[in-house]
């Protein structure tokens, strides 16, 4: 998971901002045709990407089965390696056996990106959405809840650290404000920032 120093990683901040995000719908907030929509759960996986820090223990990579590639990642892969698409798609791809037109990496367990001794992958900065969007698994805008590996020590400490964020933020946060279509949009943005950082 990526490291994020530009953003807020003060939890109260995030607690307080991810409350007003939620308190409204997107189609509510968004009225421009061409704004993602996201849902409540999708706004919770954004404070849960702001908070998290990895602490580099590999199992993401050294067990993660099947990782899905995206023709973007496939495309970003090539790019970044300095091969040829249909070269990168032949060397490092198989069509999922169990979805049609899916994507997988051909080499894991352990992924052959991630590199032991560094406890690292050796392609981060072009990493497959799969795995930036790991260890708070869901395709954004489909599912109702924030799945956690529980492998993922990182992610069992982001989630402690934002329920107690969120309970800290309920008891003292001046939710009249939370009907406010300019501070909920301004929220919504605040957390959105996180999901075009990973």
């Amino acid at each position: 998971m990526t490291e994020m120093p530009e953003l807020e990683r003060d939890p109260r901040k995030i607690a307080l901002q991810l409350l007003s995000a939620a308190s409204l719908p997107d189609g509510q907030i968004f009225t421009e045709l061409d704004a993602p929509r996201y849902t409540t759960v999708d706004y919770y996986r954004m404070a849960c990407h702001m908070i998290f820090a990895c602490q580099r223990c590999g199992n993401c990579c050294t067990t993660g089965d099947p990782i899905r590639l995206r023709p973007e990642d496939v495309a970003a892969i090539a790019k970044g390696l300095k091969i040829p698409l249909n070269k990168a798609l032949k060397k490092y791809t198989i069509t999922d056996p169990k979805k049609a037109g899916v994507l997988d990496f051909k080499h894991i367990l352990p992924c052959k990106f991630y590199d032991l001794s560094a406890k690292g992958c050796k392609i981060y900065d072009i990493r497959p959405w799969s795995c930036r969007i790991f260890p708070f698994l869901g395709i954004y805008g489909s599912e109702d809840q924030i799945k956690v590996n529980e492998s993922c020590p990182g992610s069992v400490e982001t989630m402690k650290i934002l329920k107690e964020a969120i309970e800290a933020a309920r008891a003292d946060a001046k939710m009249s404000d939370a009907d406010d279509p300019a501070k909920v949009r301004s929220a919504k943005a605040f957390l959105r920032v996180a999901l075009d950082s990973i």
